[in-house]
């Protein structure tokens, strides 16, 4: 009796575990995958160092390429600036139903230590680090690399964050 139940679980275990490398190779894409090359995915003055509460960040991939429009910049009161991006049809994928219901379905594209923090816990990541990341404005074409993580802290939202660069056109 016991047989058929240890046979069913091992063919519905390996039945997911292939699912789940399938939809992660089919879905997430390469580091420089996309506009970008891989020489492009480096974290260019260890802007990942000034990351307050990294814990949060569940990495999905270290690095990724991406583009898409601009929708909203959003200037938070931990220095970061949310850019609500809309992404191209070749990077849709990249969104979930958090982004979806929280997010207007954009991705969030996190520029980090931007501006001068207000929210306490998040003062020490940004000292003595200015980012460089040019910040875009509202219908501009945008190319991002960085980290593509899900946000454990807002409903496990994606984004890229940190950006690692950002090219405006």
């Amino acid at each position: 009796m016991k047989a058929p139940l240890v046979v069913a679980l091992v063919i519905v275990s390996l039945f997911g575990a292939v699912a789940g490398f399938y939809f992660y190779n089919r879905f997430v894409p390469s580091p420089g995958a996309g506009p970008t090359s891989s020489s492009g995915c480096s974290d260019p003055a260890s802007i990942s160092s000034h990351i307050y509460n990294s814990y949060r960040l569940q990495i999905v991939k270290s690095c990724i390429a991406a583009s898409g429009t601009v929708d909203r910049v959003i200037q938070e009161a931990d220095g970061d600036v949310h850019v609500r991006t809309i992404l191209d049809q070749a990077y849709a994928n990249l969104t979930n139903s958090a982004n979806d219901q929280y997010q207007y379905g954009d991705l969030v594209v996190e520029i980090i230590c931007v501006n001068p923090p207000s929210q306490t816990d998040a003062i020490p990541a940004c000292q003595n680090y200015t980012n460089q990341i040019t910040v875009p404005i509202a219908g501009q074409h945008i190319t991002i690399t960085g980290p593509y993580v899900l946000d454990t802290d807002h409903y496990n939202w994606a984004e890229i964050h940190p950006v690692y660069s950002l090219v405006i056109g």
